[in-house]
């Protein structure tokens, strides 16, 4: 259900841009378009430090993220038939052979304090090099590395951000008798390894939203009589404050770029309607005045406006409007 909602949402953004655009007289022209997963070879990495090798396999995990995009199909272990550590050991003819467009060759070494990783990718049809650095690395610390290897492959090959050096928040529900379930909020790795459970409880949880700096989440809670409550709850320490806690509906917190300022929807006036409450100073203003619900705000990336889904043409749809407030815009019209 909630993979239909994000592509249900989705699609009436574009939809969406799509009705600003072409307001504005604005083409858009496809440059590039994928049929295909890119083959890439991404070789073992050779362990040439002094102590023994670490559990994590770097090449695994890298052939993994890469795998998960969706945007490459990285060639299986089993079927890596040579195994170059550095770029002058590659011979290129081989990997044609194999069908690769890319590979991703490297080694481990003994470092003043902890270990360095350094590895290459080359392009195999010229045998251009593309991309050759050093990481440090601290024990126990090669799951991490390994995440960043293959967002640095990524964004060289794709051109776009890697997000595998990244965690997710879930949460799940754990049945402990007839029609008792314990909650809770998990943190992990984006690839579901590292998990640790922050907080649970007898009652549900809703919308957790990460703080730009991944030191915070803010969440919703119904554990307090009365309603929701929105918490921010500091991942280091397990500290948690009250953050929302009037009557009705305290909802969809979601954190502004810069970390300073949260955008919820609160029905503290009788009717959902948008907010912003300043951290620092706990500033509570609110946006949106309509007789609709108005629900779900996201920040823009400069933060200095939200678009948020309202019902008030009849049916929902997406608005924007100015991060201090003004009158919204309506961005889509599907299904009217």
């Amino acid at each position: 259900m909630q993979r239909l909602i994000s592509t249900a949402v989705l699609v009436l953004a574009l939809l969406g841009l799509a009705r600003i655009a072409s307001a504005q007289g604005l083409e858009i022209d496809i440059v590039n378009g994928r049929d295909a997963a890119i083959p890439i070879a991404v070789v073992p990495f050779a362990w040439e430090a002094a102590a023994m090798p670490d559990p994590t396999s770097i090449d695994q995990v890298v052939r993994a993220d890469l795998n998960r995009s969706g945007q490459f199909r990285a060639l299986a272990k089993e079927d890596v038939i040579e195994l170059p550590a550095r770029g002058a050991d590659i011979r290129f003819p081989t990997w044609q052979l194999l069908k690769q467009d890319y590979i991703v060759v490297g080694r481990i070494q003994s470092a003043d304090v902890g270990y360095r990783v350094e590895f290459e990718l080359h392009e195999v049809k010229s045998g251009k090099p593309l991309l050759a650095l050093a990481l440090p690395v601290r024990p126990g610390d090669f799951r991490a590395v390994s995440h960043q290897i293959a967002d640095l492959v990524y964004e060289k090959i794709i051109g776009v951000r890697g997000a595998f050096f990244t965690r997710i928040a879930y949460i799940t529900a754990k049945r402990k008798g007839e029609g008792k379930y314990e909650y809770a909020i998990w943190v992990a790795d984006s690839d579901g390894y590292n998990e640790q459970r922050i907080v649970w409880n007898d009652e549900p949880f809703l919308s957790p939203a990460w703080s730009p700096d991944g030191k915070s989440l803010a969440y919703v809670s119904f554990e307090r009589q009365g309603g929701h409550t929105i918490y921010l709850h500091e991942l280091a320490t397990g500290s948690r404050r009250v953050i929302t806690s009037f009557k009705g509906i305290n909802g969809a917190p979601t954190f502004s770029p810069d970390g300073s300022t949260l955008a919820l929807t609160l029905s503290r006036s009788g009717n959902p309607e948008i907010y912003t409450l300043n951290l620092l100073n706990n500033n509570l203003t609110q946006l949106t005045r309509h007789f609709s619900i108005d629900t779900e705000a996201a920040w823009m990336p400069g933060g200095n406006s939200l678009i948020f889904t309202s019902d008030r043409s009849g049916k929902p749809q997406i608005y924007s409007m100015p991060a201090s407030g003004g009158t919204p815009e309506r961005l889509t019209s599907v299904g009217d």
